[in-house]
């Protein structure tokens, strides 16, 4: 891994959104309830299944809270708001309202790291610590494309959910819907690619959501006292470098890494040292 340098952020912090209503759903994974709560946010078009190859390496040191965001896996969609800063209000208000926890850590992914991070700058009292993987929303300004640039691997996912094992055996079809999620595609597990192709396309909510972030991005303040981590893979396709990774956008405070020879998704890439870098964030004394 190769390790960036503090920056700065003098961009002014913005107000909670209290009028959000945006309906999450989440499952707990917990091996003893006095573990610090750790909620995880998925990405576009994904679900809060595609942390399932990190509980085994995370239970032991949390009680783990994986978020479905409104029309993606199990969660409905309504006719609400669902920019990354309403979605943040909409997470913490289900934490603290619907399951009494004033505390805890978060890590997401991509639109999901966003998302953290705007739960931190909006609820600094109840986010402990924030390890951003891959996250969207750091970029000059925000994209302006009517379609997301997943729309391909989303048509894919909607073809290939009726013949999955044969799709996983394909390997143009498999390069198709990952190649430029990861370019370590063809050692993606059928588990992972099954997961990952049925979330995309039973997610009603991935086009209203696309057209929430646009025009967007992170310009918030996160406190100090917030641990926070950003971790970008050197071969990321889909939030390339430069261009979505602007250091001068996110927190001044952040923790900037790169993980070598890995790509967006960065816990199907390496699963143990995503757990070790959450793990890391989230626990180690400031």
């Amino acid at each position: 891994m190769k390790f960036g340098e503090r920056f700065a952020n003098n961009v002014p912090s913005r107000q909670k959104n209290s009028n959000s209503k945006v309906p999450v759903t989440t499952e707990i994974i917990s091996k003893d309830e006095k573990l610090p709560a750790l909620v995880l946010v998925h990405g576009l078009g994904s679900a809060g299944t595609i942390w399932k190859t990190l509980h085994g390496g995370l239970e032991d040191s949390f009680t783990i809270f994986p978020v479905d965001l409104p029309g993606h896996g199990s969660a409905p969609l309504h006719e609400e708001e669902l920019d990354p800063q309403a979605l943040a209000h909409s997470i913490v208000r289900t934490m603290t309202d619907e399951h009494g926890i004033e505390n805890f850590h978060v890590a997401g992914n991509s639109l999901g790291g966003w998302i953290a991070l705007e739960m931190a700058a909006l609820y600094p009292e109840h986010v402990k610590s924030v390890t951003a993987l891959a996250p969207a929303g750091l970029w000059r300004e925000g994209p302006t494309q009517k379609f997301p640039p997943s729309l391909l691997a989303r048509i894919l996912a909607k073809i290939s959910q009726y013949f999955l094992k044969l799709a996983y055996r394909l390997p143009l079809l498999k390069a198709m819907g990952y190649k430029k999620i990861t370019h370590l595609w063809r050692e993606l597990s059928f588990e992972s690619c099954k997961d990952s192709v049925l979330a995309m396309a039973s997610s009603i909510g991935y086009s209203p959501m696309w057209k929430a972030m646009r025009h967007k991005k992170f310009d918030a303040q996160v406190s100090e006292k917030i641990p926070v981590s950003i971790i970008f893979g050197d071969d990321d396709l889909t939030l390339p470098h430069p261009k979505a990774q602007v250091r001068e956008v996110a927190p001044k405070h952040s923790r900037w890494i790169i993980v070598d020879n890995c790509a967006h998704v960065i816990m199907w890439n390496y699963p143990k040292l995503t757990v070790d870098l959450i793990k890391r964030t989230a626990l180690t004394p400031q």
